[in-house]
């Protein structure tokens, strides 16, 4: 088995499935691309896809997988989430020791009886994420169970916004950012003029805080935090009529 990543770059200007633009501007496949090949990882099943919350024979499963050569301590951090507030409705810690070429199921829950524990009682209601901590190393990315299409998901507006801006270093700004409720694929663009690349973009967001730091590929010799126009949107921004 393999896994083959189709397509990274583009030789001209078009409406492509390239990751990256021909300007070098990151799409949000490729924030999403580089954990593709993530030695360690986590997975997340709902069987069967996009069940009802009344079907008795519906199953929320974790597993972890471990491609590494190495013997591995990991710890899996699963919690649930509403949309409608940053505090989990469940969370479950799995401490587990993956041997070589590993696939392990952590919990195999029913999903009927899952969301009834949550109180969710719609499947647009609440959505699923799990951290990994690998030998004491944290995870960049969280993965994320969808238990509906976004798209059917109802959201109010988190109200993004910028509460900080510094410059770190000559090619470095990092951007701080509120949020009143949960958002789902917060966006960030940069104004004309700069050219680089996001610590994190295109991210869900379930804390009131969130920092990114902005990667230029120059160096920004007169940059003015008072006066750059970063664009901040959602999904709720992109749903709306």
């Amino acid at each position: 088995m393999g896994l083959l990543y189709w397509q990274f770059n583009d030789i001209w200007q078009a409406a492509t499935w390239a990751s990256l633009e021909y300007g070098l501007k990151w799409k949000m496949a490729h924030y999403y691309a580089r954990h593709m090949y993530s030695s360690i990882y986590v997975i997340m099943k709902l069987t069967p896809y996009m069940a009802s919350v009344t079907d008795d024979n519906a199953q929320v499963s974790v597993y972890i997988a471990n491609e590494l050569f190495d013997t591995i301590n990991n710890q899996v951090n699963c919690s649930i989430y509403s949309f409608d507030t940053f505090d989990t409705r469940l969370s479950v810690t799995f401490n587990v020791v993956t041997d070589t070429f590993d696939v392990l199921l952590l919990q195999n829950w029913s999903y009927k009886s899952l969301m009834e524990q949550t109180r969710c009682s719609d499947s647009t209601q609440c959505l699923m994420r799990c951290s990994l901590s690998s030998n004491g190393q944290p995870s960049n990315e969280l993965e994320t169970l969808f238990f509906a299409r976004p798209k059917d998901i109802k959201l109010s507006d988190p109200h993004l916004r910028v509460i900080s801006i510094e410059q770190r270093s000559l090619t470095e700004i990092t951007f701080t950012i509120n949020a009143d409720t949960p958002a789902l694929f917060v966006w960030f663009e940069m104004p004309n003029g700069f050219s680089g690349y996001f610590s994190r973009n295109g991210f869900h967001m379930f804390e009131e805080k969130v920092t990114v730091t902005f990667t230029s590929w120059t160096s920004l010799t007169n940059f003015d935090s008072a006066n750059i126009d970063l664009s901040i949107t959602s999904l709720y921004d992109v749903t709306q009529p």
